[in-house]
């Protein structure tokens, strides 16, 4: 069995390493229908789709948390003419998000910063029309210290979508450890509804998309069996090995719908 304690440096020196971004860019198009360089475990439908319940203009400033390379933010600043700010934590995921919002002619309405999710975010009370943060609140250490910032980031009335893996059956230590090779903090039914509530969010929606990661998870095994040779070679075996039994894990604890991936949508009262 592969070394499931991958150094969090390690793997993310793996995921964004400019090389092996040409290659992922090859197996993800496999992997997702219109494929825009998303990372996550969306499909480029939902990703429009929750954009829309935002409700913003050319006027309004989003909050990208863990942005990561960037596609999220620039699709969302593309579709709506907004301006958004990403944080991320790896210097060089900011490096390729920067030099795709200059190729893409949007470096004047979307930048990018490193930052730590974990800490207080640099900007002033009230600066945001919306945050989002797609597959990432799970590795934020302190749920409701996050939540308390995210309110505080953003303007009254404004709007907060996230996604989070929601812990609905057993789970062995074996399995959390291949399906989170960082660290995780897995929630149970009730807990961000509990959480928001005392940050004083207002739940609009939540909705089950297990389903579809289930079936990306599924497309992500069958791509990287085609691509298994040439992905190791840049990978490397013990990476390669964490990544292949990732997706693998993920694809049944979802399907067996023993941790689900649930989206929220929430608003800071106006």
């Amino acid at each position: 069995m592969a070394n499931t304690q991958t150094k969090p440096s390690e793997f993310y020196k793996v995921i964004y390493d400019p090389d092996l971004r040409k290659l992922q860019d090859v197996v993800f198009a496999e992997v997702y229908d219109d494929y825009f360089g998303q990372s996550s475990w969306i499909s480029t439908t939902d990703y429009d789709r929750f954009y829309g319940l935002l409700r913003l203009n050319p006027n309004s400033h989003v909050l990208d948390v863990a942005s990561g390379w960037g596609a999220s933010a620039l699709r969302l600043a593309r579709q709506a003419g907004c301006s958004v700010t990403g944080v991320e934590l790896d210097p060089q995921a900011v490096g390729s998000a920067k030099a795709r919002a200059v190729q893409l002619g949007l470096s004047e309405r979307v930048r990018f910063e490193t930052h730590d999710a974990n800490k207080r975010v640099p900007f002033a009370d009230n600066t945001f029309d919306a945050v989002v943060c797609f597959d990432a609140i799970a590795h934020l250490r302190d749920r409701y210290r996050v939540f308390a910032e995210w309110s505080r980031l953003l303007k009254p009335g404004g709007r907060l979508l996230f996604t989070d893996q929601i812990l609905t059956g057993p789970i062995s230590n074996e399995e959390i450890a291949l399906r989170f090779p960082v660290y995780c903090l897995l929630t149970t039914p009730g807990y961000n509804e509990r959480m928001l509530a005392d940050a004083s969010f207002e739940l609009l929606h939540r909705e089950d998309i297990t389903a579809t990661l289930a079936e990306l998870a599924r497309r992500h095994c069958l791509a990287r069996q085609r691509h298994a040779e040439a992905l190791r070679a840049l990978e490397g075996d013990e990476v390669h090995e964490t990544l292949n039994q990732y997706r693998l894990v993920a694809e049944r604890l979802a399907r067996e719908r023993r941790l689900l991936h649930v989206v929220f949508f929430v608003q800071r009262p106006a």
